[in-house]
């Protein structure tokens, strides 16, 4: 199982009020949007432009630690598209980059829950190497594939 340990204890919210990014009402008012939605908390925020995808990702590469890339320099394999559903990707904001061996290697945009990282490892039977990316390029990627 893929261990994502943070470098800080902080959750996102707290993080983003830290460095001034957003106040502590819209951090209320985007868990209760979040709760009512289903959605990713990031995802609501940057859909309600409260904060932008790059500051998102970096306040997430700060973090966790996970570097990020960028999927559209990828070449990937369609049989590796074929092995999620397109909705889950979509929901979870992920796409699988590259195989090798019984690692799989995947882009994740947004939060980061270790109850979705093993939900992959459990439906492929691979451990992950994970990396950070935007949410507009994991849609990018999903749109270019007619998925």
């Amino acid at each position: 199982m893929v261990a994502l340990n943070r470098l800080t204890r902080k959750k996102l919210g707290e993080l983003l009020i830290e460095q001034g990014l957003l106040n502590d009402q819209q951090v209320q008012d985007t868990l209760r949007l979040q709760h009512q939605t289903g959605k990713l908390f990031g995802e609501c925020l940057i859909e309600n432009k409260l904060i932008t995808e790059d500051k998102m990702l970096g306040v997430l590469v700060s973090q966790f630690g996970i570097p990020y890339v960028r999927p559209s320099n990828y070449k990937i394999p369609k049989e590796l598209l074929e092995i999620f559903d397109p909705t889950m990707m979509r929901r979870y904001q992920f796409v699988p980059l590259d195989s090798m061996g019984s690692v799989l290697v995947v882009a994740i945009a947004g939060m980061l829950s270790e109850d979705i990282l093993k939900e992959i490892e459990t439906q492929t039977g691979c451990s992950l190497q994970v990396f950070l990316t935007r949410m507009s390029e994991i849609n990018a990627v999903l749109a270019e594939n007619g998925l």
